[in-house]
């Protein structure tokens, strides 16, 4: 019997013995397998050739019996995969560090499946679509040489859950002297991730214009190896505290909420935005603004396209087509939109586009006009154009003394000098205008009161908010019956000199001074505004800032309605 027991014993120890050698000799050949599995399969997955600098393997053998369920914990750092084997690329991803966690028999399996993975410091490059589509043929190569090697097709890989903490998105543009644009994801979470299947994401990154905190969930994949850019991305967001300030020209701080869909370097965006503080840099008065809109964000040149916005700014309602682009031949990125604006209020606009605290004119406005705000490059006060047409109806006038010279205006129009039940008059304003430089031309300015008919063209300085502006007046009375007393006698054997062009009067006359202080007089000149001397230095000058040399955009017949008195 002793034997017997002995005999076991000495079996068991040998056993036991046998099964030490066994785990010291796996856990030897181990790290090297696992190398060999983690590079074999990134390479695979990604179409490029992994680097790993460091790797270290924990798996504890407590019983031999149970070495499938042991907890395998592996970590490494300095991953780097390079874009399609080319130097002159900044590499498709890098991480500085990784932690991964699955259990031992987890890596016989078929798909294999990874419970954690954890990376820090995880950076993801997009190149230009040129430089992705060229480096195909080594792409090519890559593939036929993993064949050669006896790898066909990608090893089958899921993983529970993706923890990623500081991680940085760069999207380079087709310009190579421009940088990158950079989405700093703070946390990602990322799950059920596997070869050919799209993953669930939640995260908050830093938006790049205009610069604020995104909450983002969604799915994104499956990674398309051989054009990262085209990687499939959907899902919704909640933009915060986005500082509208880092858009050269413009201020306020944006609230927004949308959808996306698209791709990594294409996504298409719908949502709306609130930004209660509105206001452009160069007058400073805030008015709130909410949009609906439609946009395209191209992460390779970087432009955004809106198509279209429909937006509310303070009660008035417009729609907006556009986007922020680089123009051919401009140094820089501009805001560039057309307007198109129906049945909206004049006193919103001067607000926004005037120093004023109190619009100068209140009433309804239809407005078609090509809006854009210019790279940083130029002052602030020249950011600003605009080049279109507008009509704008029954208008009254807030500034000190304009309301009451249009009233004796139309007093005397109608040959009732005296008559003060004439007050208050509504006027019609229509005309083609451009904003450069701070300063807005009028080409046709026409101006209706009862009884009076005024067209101009001239030009006013938002920043010096000066006037000066020539052209013609035709007034419903002949020239004697605006006048009083003995002047009105004075005045009946000029009737039939001013008396011209199917008018009871025509004059010529100029508007002078400031926006607070106009004068009103005959004009002594040709009637019409001399061109600035200086105007061909200027257009030069434009060009060279980035300005265009032509019109903005051509503008539609007027068909819009004056008022009839």
């Amino acid at each position: 019997m002793r034997r017997w027991v002995a005999g076991i014993t000495i079996a068991l120890v040998v056993l036991i013995a046998a099964a030490a050698v066994v785990a010291w000799y796996c856990a030897k050949r181990f790290q090297p397998f696992v190398h060999e599995q983690a590079v074999r399969y990134l390479e695979q997955r990604f179409g490029s050739q992994a680097k790993l600098a460091r790797l270290r393997i924990s798996a504890p053998f407590d019983s031999p019996l149970a070495i499938a369920r042991t907890p395998l914990r592996i970590s490494g750092e300095g991953l780097v995969l390079p874009y399609r084997d080319r130097v002159d690329l900044p590499p498709l991803i890098r991480v500085r560090r990784f932690e991964v966690e699955a259990a031992l028999g987890a890596l016989w399996q078929s798909p294999r499946r990874i419970g954690q993975v954890r990376l820090e410091g995880l950076e993801i490059n997009i190149p230009p679509k040129r430089l992705r589509q060229a480096s195909g043929a080594t792409a090519g190569n890559l593939s036929r040489a993993q064949e050669a090697k006896g790898i066909s097709g990608a090893m089958a890989v899921l993983v529970d859950t993706v923890y990623a903490a500081d991680t940085l998105l760069r999207i380079y543009p087709d310009n190579p002297a421009k940088p990158p644009r950079e989405f700093e994801i703070h946390q990602l979470r990322l799950h059920g991730a596997g070869t050919g299947r799209p993953l669930h994401y939640t995260g908050s990154l830093t938006n790049w214009k205009p610069r604020g905190l995104i909450d983002t969930s969604g799915e994104f994949g499956p990674w398309q190896r051989d054009d990262p850019g085209a990687s499939p991305l959907s899902g919704r967001y909640v933009f915060r505290n986005a500082d509208l300030g880092t858009i050269h020209g413009i201020a306020g701080i944006l609230e927004s909420t949308g959808k996306f869909e698209g791709v990594l370097e294409r996504i298409e965006v719908r949502g709306e935005t609130r930004t209660p503080d509105f206001r452009l840099a160069l007058s400073g008065n805030r008015v709130p603004l909410t949009t609906e809109f439609h946009s395209i964000v191209d992460g390779t040149s970087g432009d955004t396209l809106l198509r279209p916005v429909r937006a509310i700014l303070g009660r008035t309602r417009f729609v907006a087509n556009g986007g922020v682009v680089r123009p051919e031949g401009a140094r820089a990125r501009s805001i560039s939109l057309d307007v198109l604006m129906q049945n909206g209020r004049i006193e919103d606009l001067l607000r926004l586009a005037t120093k004023a605290r109190t619009p100068v004119m209140v009433g309804e406005i239809t407005l078609r006009t090509r809006l854009q705000i210019l790279p940083r490059e130029i002052a602030t006060v020249e950011k600003l154009l605009l080049d279109g047409s507008f009509n704008v109806e029954k208008t009254h006038f807030n500034a000190d003394g304009v309301q009451d010279k249009i009233d004796v205006l139309s007093r005397r129009a109608q040959g009732q000098p005296k008559n003060q039940q004439i007050e208050d008059v509504l006027s019609a304003i229509r005309g083609a205008f451009l904003l450069r430089e701070g300063e807005i031309t009028f080409s046709d300015l026409s101006f209706r009161v009862p009884g009076a008919d005024i067209d101009l063209k001239g030009r006013y300085g938002l920043e010096n908010e000066r006037i000066e502006m020539r052209g013609t007046a035709r007034l419903q009375a002949k020239v004697s019956q605006t006048m009083t007393g003995w002047k009105r006698w004075f005045l009946k054997p000029a009737d039939p000199f001013f008396s011209k062009h199917g008018a009871g009067t025509y004059l010529p006359i100029r508007v002078t001074g400031t926006r607070e202080k106009p004068e009103f007089g005959l004009d002594r000149g040709k009637g019409d505004t001399k061109q600035n001397p200086e105007e061909g230095r200027q257009a030069s000058r434009r060009a060279d800032r980035g300005y265009p040399t032509q019109k903005l955009a051509p503008q539609p017949p007027r068909n819009g309605t004056t008022a009839n008195f």
